[in-house]
């Protein structure tokens, strides 16, 4: 895992992948700018007690809160930016590293934003679930921590693993391989949201996340054979 993310890391530079970096960039900015504005705004119409100073409490210490909830939501919008651009992200990582797979028969677009869109939602519903249990967690240290890269990490490497894969096999295959392989999958996951909540490297993460899991997707051991055989993918044959 960890050498997945350093030839991510170290492809940055590779020119076909700059344009791809730099419009992920944006839309990436666009989404914290966005969750930021909509903490604000939740914060505000919260603070509508009768007593002014309340209000003033409210909205002095939300500041801190603010930046916390949106670093806390920020991979919720990991799935947006990597089910507009993981096509390309993939295509050239994969022609890089992994010429002999040849093209992927690829995924349709729509697949891909309903994918991202759902991934959204169910992060933030997640999170919202889990809130008093990382409040609860903050009186151990780093209990809150732990628990939140846990929660989102396993969710976000199934997203990625799903999505990269499903460009090259069916449901069914990439299903029994995430299943044969639960432990990297999270592992990485979790890596991605802990790049996450870093400021300004957070931005990389869409592209940074999808090359890894197109390189951990290549080591992944294959699944027990279900009584028929299985077609692992041509760069673990």
């Amino acid at each position: 895992m960890i050498r997945a993310f350093e030839l991510a890391f170290g492809q940055l530079a590779d020119r076909r992948l700059r344009g791809v970096l730099w419009q992920s960039l944006l839309l990436s900015l666009v989404l914290q700018v966005a969750l930021i504005a909509l903490a604000w705004w939740g914060l505000a119409s919260f603070a509508t007690f009768k007593w002014q100073w309340v209000n003033e409490t409210i909205r002095w210490l939300g500041g801190g809160a603010v930046i916390v909830l949106a670093l806390m939501l920020f991979p919720a919008s990991f799935g947006i930016v990597i089910s507009i651009f993981l096509e390309k992200i993939a295509d050239i990582v994969e022609a890089k590293h992994y010429p002999q797979l040849g093209p992927a028969r690829g995924i349709p677009i729509w697949t891909g934003i309903w994918t991202g869109v759902a991934f959204l939602v169910a992060l933030i519903a997640l999170n919202l679930v889990m809130l008093p249990f990382y409040i609860v967690a903050l009186f151990v240290a780093g209990a809150g921590a732990v628990l939140f890269y846990a929660v989102n990490g396993w969710l976000t490497g199934r997203m990625y693993y799903e999505l990269v894969a499903l460009r090259r096999h069916a449901p069914a295959d990439v299903k029994a391989w995430r299943r044969a392989n639960p432990g990297m999958l999270w592992m990485t996951g979790i890596a991605i949201v802990f790049l996450g909540t870093i400021p300004v490297l957070n931005l990389l993460v869409p592209v940074v996340g999808t090359a890894a899991m197109v390189h951990v997707a290549q080591t992944l051991k294959a699944p027990p054979a279900p009584g028929q055989p299985f077609h692992p993918p041509a760069g673990q044959r």
